[in-house]
Formats: C-alpha cells, structure tokens, sequence
C-alpha cells in the first residue's frame, strides 16, 4: 500500500512492476468467489477487503503508467477479467455439479495466484543485470511469504488442496524474491 501511496504522491510509479497489482485484482475476486463456492468463512471474509484494496491499487496506478507498461497493465486486467467472467458463465449455465463447480473455481484461483505469486519475478532479468532488486516490493515480497505460510497451514489443517497447494508454490517463489531482495539490493 506505501508503494501504491508513494506513486501517487509522486505522480510516477518509478520502479513499481504494476503487473502484480493487475493480477493480484482479478485473483483476490476469484478467491472470493471460491470462497463463497466451499462456504469456508476465512477464505471467503479475508478477500473481502483484499478484494477491495487490490481494486483501489491498480485504479490509482493505472493514471501514472505510460506508454507500453500502461497498455500491457491494462491487458492484464483486461484478459484476466474476460477470461473469468467467461469461466463464472459457463459454470453458471450448464449442469456441472456443486462439486465440480467448485473444483473449477478452486483450480482457476489456484492457477492465477502461482502466476500472480511469480509475477514480481518478471524483472528478474533485469535484477540479474543491473544488480538492483529495486521492481521488487520488500513489503509486498514479505506479505507474500507471510500470507503464503499462514494459508499453507489453514489449507493443509482442513486438506485443501486448491489452499494449500497454490500456497507452497507462493512461498518457493517469494523466498526466490527474497533472496534476490539480499543478493542485490535496491539502488535508490
């Protein structure tokens, strides 16, 4: 959110890689919604307000970017948002089975927050050449691994595999980021 706060203020995102933020909209309403499919309160209540703030993020983003990532962030969201909306209609007008509704909408939530998880690892070309870590969010890159932990251990205590299973993946992709956060620091 300070990230988000500062591009605002600056009137530049600077470093931010807006691409995480485009994902991290569509992903916390597809929680939401898979949520609501298990009637798990936890799930379902967390991305509530997450789903609101990652709005909130990449409407006062978008205003600052120009130019390639400005048409490549608005793709994303684009893309993303199509691509979901078509998956909630068809499971909405055929005869699939709860649980297979359910399986849908958990296999979907799951396969966006791996690549969402992965996504600040789209600069690691640029981390690798100019030593500079900078795209990479340490606030972001720490509740990545903090949100991941915790949900691994809800999702293994109630075996949820489209829990647990996206969640380990994040966690192996934000101690990559981590470790490239202390391998090349930001060169502010």
């Amino acid at each position: 959110m300070a990230a988000v706060r500062n591009a605002i203020r600056d009137e530049s995102v600077g470093d931010l890689n807006a691409t995480p933020l485009a994902i991290m909209a569509v992903s916390s309403i597809c929680w939401l919604v898979y949520g609501l499919s298990v009637r798990d309160p936890y799930v379902t209540l967390s991305n509530v307000p997450g789903s609101i703030a990652c709005i909130w993020y990449i409407t006062a983003v978008l205003p600052l970017l120009k130019g390639s990532q400005l048409q490549t962030t608005q793709n994303i969201v684009v893309a993303l948002s199509a691509i979901t909306i078509n998956l909630w209609t068809y499971l909405s007008l055929t005869n699939k089975s709860v649980l297979q509704v359910r399986s849908a909408l958990g296999l979907f939530a799951s396969a966006l927050f791996v690549v969402l998880s992965g996504s600040p690892l789209s600069t690691i070309k640029t981390v690798l050449s100019t030593r500079n870590s900078g795209s990479i969010l340490t606030p972001l890159c720490i509740a990545q691994v903090t949100n991941t932990v915790l949900w691994s251990v809800y999702g293994l205590a109630i075996k949820d595999t489209f829990v647990y299973g996206p969640n380990l993946t994040g966690l192996g992709f934000g101690l990559i980021q981590l470790l490239l956060k202390i391998l090349f620091p930001s060169k502010k």
